[in-house]
């Protein structure tokens, strides 16, 4: 196999590092098929299409001997008497396809559906998409990368080969266009250089409708370019919208997404009715069924949901979705048909089942490993009933379903030594995995620091015997406190990388930018307090100021 190099551009290109490749499989049913035949000589799949047995597949051999898809078999009986033939089973090609997309997911994790699945005669499309964009140095360079694919497909089974044509580009329209018209098998077009590989090729090469490709024949525009020569609003007017936004994608002048292959869930619920439901106490009771059934899923495996994706489908195939966030991992039926209940009471509008749902899926979309709690153990011996440890979550779950996911937060640490840094408040959904992943300070006695500790530190006025020493009077919220025993300095100081990267916490007046010498400080009432000094005195500052921080129970 050989690729088509490009002249490079004259000005320079628009380069955005997203680079595409299109695989195209011309005979895949034909070629994985698992009917047992002679790869050398003529072979081709036959199904009932428009009234008639035609060719819906054929190997290449076929191909060369004339033969071509949507063709009758009596016609290609009379053509090649000794064909080879079986039954098409195109779910089973459809399953291969979709195997294939998990097994290319050794060269990019992103491996999308083709967004063509039939041709112009009506019949079935083979083809993939993979998102390649930094992924290509890992197998030395595009070329390396799509000649290992071509190989690997080239070899597949003894004697029996799946054709595959490839191309990479910089958009999915302009790489699917090319893997399918281009005059070789691999093509890579440099980065920028889309327009120049396109315009060449047929009008075909955009994805059209067969109407909109019979309409360019008709009209003599053979070639792209011819195509492209046309002011946007003329052919939007002869044409329609999907012409030109198919010739903008290929051409890299509007974006287009890549819809992936996702691993089917490991846990799932179903259940299909044989009359649509639309009452909701009638689709709350099944939707409980389902929690109970993938409940026991959970618990048989050790797993916990995270999150729960409900589908209902109505008769008219409209598919109504609702993602159910939990805080912490749960395998309880009953929790999860609570929320489900609360969730369907508190839509606005009400459940629009249309003529009725007929029918409903539950998926554990994410989870993860739940571990029963220890039991303790009293003195006599007996096992005392303890609290569940997903009680908590129980609770967040519920107040998150009321109140909504940013309004329910919790405290957890993060690592800094600034004290109105040390601790981030993140919603209760977010809570576990980043209390998980916090990275506490080793150097920190959590003793030595107040339980309770205001939002912001607050000025107070500080009478001490010299600058740099222990107050041993002082005024906050117009109370003055005459103090009896001092404890420190507890000395920290800025964090240096502040403002270097991302946005700086520093105030105005850079208050987080001197060393702070913080002090316990016990007044005659018994009442305990923690504060600082700002700045070290004749060194940073001239007159330090004194905050107060926190306050001891």
């Amino acid at each position: 196999m050989t690729s088509a190099p490009f002249p490079p551009k004259p000005q320079e290109p628009l380069v955005t590092g997203r680079r595409i490749v299109a695989l195209w499989f011309p005979h895949w049913a034909a070629e994985t098929s698992r009917a047992d035949y002679d790869a050398t000589q003529p072979f081709a799949l036959i199904d009932m299409h428009k009234n008639a047995q035609r060719l819906i597949s054929l190997n290449k051999a076929a191909g060369i001997a004339g033969l071509y898809p949507s063709m009758t078999l009596p016609d290609a009986r009379a053509l090649v008497p000794d064909m080879q033939t079986a039954m098409a089973d195109l779910q089973d090609a459809a399953g291969r396809l979709q195997k294939c997309a998990y097994w290319l997911q050794r060269y990019t994790p992103w491996i999308g559906e083709d967004t063509m699945l039939q041709t112009a005669d009506g019949l079935n499309d083979y083809g993939l998409l993979l998102d390649i964009s930094g992924c290509a140095h890992l197998f030395g360079g595009e070329r390396a990368l799509l000649e290992d694919i071509a190989a690997r497909f080239a070899g597949y089974r003894a004697g029996r080969g799946i054709t595959a044509r490839a191309a990479i580009a910089g958009s999915i329209g302009a790489a699917w266009g090319l893997a399918r018209f281009a005059a070789h098998e691999l093509v890579i077009v440099p980065e920028g250089q889309d327009t120049e590989a396109v315009l060449p090729l047929p009008p075909a090469a955009l994805r059209l409708s067969p109407p909109h490709i019979d309409l360019c024949q008709r009209l003599g525009l053979d070639t792209i370019a011819e195509l492209a020569r046309f002011p946007r609003a003329d052919l939007t007017r002869r044409f329609g919208p999907e012409p030109v936004l198919r010739l903008e994608q290929a051409l890299g002048q509007a974006g287009e997404s890549l819809n992936p292959y996702l691993p089917p869930p490991q846990f799932l619920a179903r259940k299909n009715l044989p009359q649509g439901v639309t009452q909701t106490e009638a689709l709350t009771a099944l939707i409980g069924e389902l929690c109970e059934t993938l409940a026991a899923q959970l618990q048989a495996a050790g797993q916990g949901a995270q999150r729960l994706d409900v589908a209902l489908t109505r008769s008219d195939n409209l598919v109504l979705a609702l993602a159910l966030p939990l805080a912490h991992p749960s395998a309880d039926a009953a929790h999860m048909l609570r929320l489900f209940e609360e969730r369907l009471n508190r839509l606005s509008g009400g459940l629009d089942a249309g003529f009725g749902i007929e029918s409903l899926q539950l998926v554990a979309a994410k989870t993860n490993a739940i571990t029963a709690p220890q039991e303790n153990i009293g003195l006599s011996g007996r096992l005392r009933k303890s609290t569940p440890i997903a009680a908590l979550g129980g609770l967040y779950d519920r107040l998150v379903s009321r109140l909504g996911a940013q309004v329910v937060v919790r405290p957890v640490p993060h690592a800094s030594y600034i004290p109105e840094r040390a601790v981030r408040f993140v919603s209760v959904l977010q809570a576990q995995s980043n209390a998980s992943n916090a990275v506490v300070n080793p150097l920190v006695d959590a003793a030595a620091r107040p339980l309770f500790m205001l939002c912001a530190p607050e000025p107070i006025e500080v009478i001490a015997e010299i600058p740099e020493g222990a107050p041993y009077r002082f005024r906050w919220r117009r109370v003055l406190h005459e103090v009896t025993i001092a404890y420190g300095p507890e000395r920290i100081s800025p964090e240096w990388w502040d403002g270097l990267v991302g946005e700086s916490h520093a105030g105005a007046k850079g208050h987080n930018s001197k060393t702070r010498d913080y002090y316990r400080i016990e007044d005659t009432q018994g009442h305990r307090f923690w504060l600082y000094r700002d700045g070290l005195y004749d060194r940073e500052t001239g007159n330090p100021r004194w905050f107060m921080q926190g306050v001891f129970p």
